[in-house]
């Protein structure tokens, strides 16, 4: 049976934090590594859900969640912030699963909170010398802004592809090299995804692990914990670094990724809470029903708001007066691919679903370009959900083939695709900032799949 990941998002000491849930019954909080997000650990939610509620948060500044505010990178910071999280979801207990920087924030929050933790599996950990940990605070975390010509996307092309070749990834020399085949495109291209999303707050969370001094915390643990590493995993030589380990600590390992999770997965399970995981908390700014992400705000009558091809609710103008909802249509944004966009009729009737699921009853649409097509049929094929459709100009060109390529030639395609939509778009011409370009140009990446049969959909709606 395929499980259910649910998404949610909470508002925690003023941040925005999204996190995924699966499961029922006791709770086990999964930690991923940068500059992932938690759709990194869903092995481990997958193979935990018929026993456990999963919650798996994006860590602050990683995927869906707000950075924390400005100061040290250290790993205390990133454990009071979960603990505050958990105090908002109203957890009381958990066992806790963390990997790599996520296995940090794990074992810290288990050294500072062992009254809420039932049981610790740290998978990957550092045990580094001050020299080795030096250098790599020196080399390891360079800024990564947007640069106005998007040549920061092919240094970050082949700084995440080297990750894989190499670690530490700088030292391109044979006594770095990893004993692994060629990096896969497609989990290149995920991981680049994640990491132009994270920014350059990526250096908070790795700057946060590679400070961090473990072996203290592991030496004085007081609750059953599993310290593991993979025999594939790069960090695996640390494993016989480990100190001296108290009763109910105890060292593992497994021939690879693949077994890795038969050994976590056992151990979790011998050690869950015994108290169930309370419903999430209702949130009404945003949300992903049904694998359709939305946006919501505002008083007063509602309006529908529908953005354009590659595009997203959070790209666009600023709402009028009055209430308002704004969902990614599917395969764009943040949304799944829940229908197919080259059937408008499939995507108005997903968009009619949210809005019945979200109590509308009824109100105007405005969309653009293609937002504006799926407006029309959503008032055609559901007159009682919407009393008038306002369309606004969108994009008048087909958007080139911007699918994963080897090299990363498509992440500059992609920023050429939003350099233009402005540069020969109605109105003043101008470029707005390159952060703004940088969030652009990943939702036309995350399109990129669908965007022929949608524009032939939208072209023969006229």
């Amino acid at each position: 049976m395929m499980t259910k990941i649910d998404r949610h998002f909470i508002r925690v000491e003023g941040r925005l934090v999204h996190y995924r849930r699966a499961g029922r019954g006791p709770v086990l909080v999964a930690l991923h590594q940068s500059p992932r997000d938690s759709a990194d650990v869903l092995p481990v939610v997958h193979a935990m859900a018929p026993y456990a509620t999963v919650i798996a948060p994006d860590n602050p500044g990683f995927g869906l969640s707000d950075p924390l505010p400005d100061g040290p990178a250290s790993i205390d910071r990133f454990a009071h912030a979960l603990a505050a999280l958990l105090r908002a979801l109203g957890v009381e207990k958990a066992a806790f699963y963390g990997f790599h920087t996520g296995a940090c924030i794990a074992n810290r929050f288990a050294a500072l909170f062992p009254d809420l933790v039932t049981g610790l599996v740290v998978d990957g950990f550092l045990l580094m010398e001050d020299a080795e940990r030096d250098e790599l605070l020196a080399h390891y975390l360079p800024p990564f802004h947007p640069q106005w010509d998007g040549g920061h996307l092919a240094w970050a092309w082949h700084r995440i592809r080297d990750q894989g070749i190499f670690f530490p990834w700088y030292r391109r020399e044979p006594s770095a090299r990893l004993n692994r085949p060629r990096p896969d495109l497609a989990r290149t291209h995920e991981q680049i995804m994640e990491f132009m999303r994270a920014g350059d707050h990526y250096r908070a969370g790795y700057g946060a692990a590679l400070s961090y001094r473990p072996a203290g915390d592991m030496a004085s643990l007081s609750v059953p914990a599993l310290l593991f590493i993979a025999q594939d995993d790069p960090l695996v030589r640390y494993l016989s670094k480990l100190p001296a380990l108290p009763q109910g600590v105890t060292a593992g390992t497994a021939p690879d990724r693949a077994a890795a999770y038969g050994v976590i997965t056992d151990f979790l399970c011998r050690h869950l809470p015994d108290i169930a995981a309370p419903p999430p908390p209702a949130f009404a700014e945003r949300g992903v029903t049904e694998g359709l992400a939305w946006r919501a705000g505002g008083q007063g009558n509602p309006v529908l708001r529908l953005h354009d091809l590659g595009g997203a609710a959070a790209l666009l103008p600023p709402p009028g007066p009055g209430s308002w909802l704004a969902p990614d249509l599917p395969g764009m944004g943040e949304s799944d691919l829940v229908a197919d966009p080259g059937d408008l009729q499939a995507v108005a009737d997903a968009v009619a679903g949210l809005l019945s699921t979200r109590g509308w009853t009824g109100g105007a649409a405005e969309g653009w370009g293609y937002g504006g097509r799926v407006a029309q049929v959503l008032a055609k094929r559901h007159p009682g959900l919407v009393s008038g459709v306002t369309l606004h100009p969108g994009h008048t060109t087909a958007p080139p083939d911007l699918c994963p390529v080897d090299g990363g030639g498509h992440l500059l395609a992609a920023w050429q695709q939003a350099r233009d939509a402005h540069l020969f778009a109605l109105g003043d011409g101008l470029l707005p900032d390159p952060a703004r370009l940088q969030a652009e140009a990943w939702c036309w990446l995350k399109a990129a799949p669908i965007l022929e049969r949608a524009w032939r959909a939208m072209a023969m709606a006229g």
